[in-house]
């Protein structure tokens, strides 16, 4: 009796699980073809044949929902910056690696992306973020510090380095996601290798002044 009543609780367990995941999955569906601000509690019960009343029991409101696929989204991306980091010795070519990974990721889940950074009408709170949010950033750090070391260069303010290196990368992704980037993804990632092998021979030329 024990173990089948252990079983039974296992199975609620997982439907439970199910339909959290369903109801994640529904909302980027609607966003992926409507945009952000037309993901609507309603929308999303009636895209899973459930009432609004029983998305409420795992969501308190759409923010939450938003919230758990930010985490979701740098989970995600964290994941393919180290996949792409352990690829590759060369740490100059590791950093390109993970640029192409970013981008690829971006293009790959948009609507999670726009999440992430609060792009096409995310109403999302730009508080204070879950440490999943700076799990992306603390892996470049430490490809960025390797890359340095490995080439006996004093960069100061890595943190820094990291910011132009998104930025740079943001940029790119924002432009082809308003439909003005010219040029197919084999352009992209060759801007994307030009773009990183410029910055990372600026930061190993001596300071000026």
């Amino acid at each position: 009796m024990y173990g089948e009543g252990m079983g039974i609780k296992q199975r609620r367990e997982r439907e439970k699980q199910e339909v959290r995941q369903g109801i994640l999955t529904a909302a980027r569906e609607i966003a992926l073809h409507e945009g952000w601000q037309a993901v609507t509690i309603r929308k999303v019960a009636e895209r899973i044949e459930y009432s609004p009343s029983m998305i409420y029991e795992y969501f308190a409101n759409k923010e939450a929902i938003l919230l758990e696929l930010l985490c979701e989204g740098f989970c995600l991306l964290t994941f393919a910056l180290k996949a792409a980091k352990s690829a590759v010795e060369d740490q100059e070519e590791r950093l390109i690696c993970m640029a192409e990974a970013y981008w690829k990721f971006a293009m790959g889940n948009p609507e999670l992306y726009q999440v992430m950074h609060g792009l096409n009408g995310v109403p999302l709170d730009d508080g204070e973020k879950p440490q999943l949010v700076h799990d992306a950033f603390n892996v470049t750090i430490e490809a960025l510090n390797e890359w340095s070391e490995s080439r006996g260069i004093d960069l100061p303010g890595v943190e820094e380095a990291v910011e132009i290196f998104r930025a740079f990368l943001h940029g790119l992704v924002c432009l082809k996601m308003e439909n003005r980037l010219h040029g197919d993804d084999a352009r992209v990632l060759y801007m994307i290798r030009r773009g990183i092998h410029g910055l990372l021979f600026s930061w190993s030329l001596p300071p000026q002044g």
